[in-house]
């Protein structure tokens, strides 16, 4: 057994304080030997960094791009709802211009205007119906390459009863016959045989009604309402019923079905009628039925006005 004296105790005492001031050198040598080589590591990355960037500068230059096109959501906001059109000088809001894709609606309550003239071949898809007024159209422009449903006396009651056309040896009504024919447009002129009719509603009822009928045959086809063509003075001022004033009453009235209906009118009395707006006393035999240059005359005035 060690006995501790004086002496021994304070040998022992200055190895203690020896051995911890030894283990206090290697941390602190270790500390430096780790943030040195730290510092070293961070330079030796800088330095490849910057290697690869001077002979790789491509490598770097896409990476760039894909940071780039992550757009931050409050952009794309930005983009898909566009800040409002700046203010006038007046303080108004600015008038939007019309986008160049945007669709333009057609004005049904409108005649239909003036476009470039098409030829007779126009009307090879074309059905027309009507009285004897159309009946001569039809014979006198030698238009026998469109389809006509008429008749002499015609109206829009007795086109879904009187059996007019025949079609493969079979009769049919002119509303029926649509349902057996190929069509693409359909010219209608009714109205001047019911102009001795009480109740006008009736005519616009019926008229209405083979509209609805030509769009259960063919929803895709172009319907045309044509204004009833007037009469001469003459006519106006001695027949018991037909007066233009009740014709030009019907096509306000067809005017406004046209545009109800989405259908389009065609002002075919402005093709015919003189300056006060009647049939001149030399375009008809009868003052009601147009000779043949007038018939050429309203059919010139269809091709002129056609809708694409």
């Amino acid at each position: 057994m060690t006995r501790y004296t004086t002496e021994n105790y304070g040998r022992h005492l200055s190895r203690s304080l020896s051995r911890k001031k030894s283990r206090r050198k290697r941390r602190r040598n270790s500390s430096i030997a780790v943030s040195m080589l730290v510092v070293c590591t961070v330079i030796m990355v800088s330095a490849i960094a910057s290697a690869l960037e001077l002979y790789m500068p491509d490598a770097f230059a896409a990476g760039s791009q894909e940071l780039t096109d992550l757009v931050p959501a409050q952009e794309l906001a930005a983009a898909e709802f566009p800040p409002a059109s700046p203010e006038a000088e007046n303080g108004e809001p600015a008038p939007v211009q019309p986008s160049p894709n945007a669709a333009v609606s057609y004005d049904y309550s409108r005649p239909v205007p003036q476009s470039p003239a098409v030829d007779d071949s126009y009307f090879n898809d074309a059905v027309f119906i009507g009285d004897s007024r159309t009946q001569g159209l039809i014979t006198a422009t030698g238009l026998y390459n469109a389809t006509a449903f008429t008749h002499q006396g015609l109206t829009v009651d007795t086109a879904f009863k009187d059996l007019i056309v025949e079609i493969d040896g079979q009769y049919y009504t002119a509303v029926d016959a649509l349902s057996h024919a190929q069509f693409s447009k359909v010219y209608i002129m009714l109205g001047i045989n019911e102009t001795g009719w009480i109740y006008s509603s009736k005519f616009i009822e019926g008229y209405g009604r083979i509209i609805d009928a030509v769009r259960s045959a063919n929803p895709e086809a172009q319907i045309y309402i044509q204004e009833i063509l007037p009469v001469s003075n003459s006519v106006s001022n001695s027949h018991d019923y037909i007066k233009n004033g009740k014709i030009d009453e019907y096509n306000q009235l067809l005017q406004q079905l046209a545009d109800e209906k989405q259908v389009y009118f065609v002002d075919t009395a402005s093709a015919v009628a003189g300056a006060d707006g009647s049939l001149p006393e030399d375009a008809a035999v009868d003052g009601i039925h147009l000779k043949n240059s007038y018939c050429q005359q309203w059919l010139d005035y269809l091709k002129s006005h056609t809708v694409s």
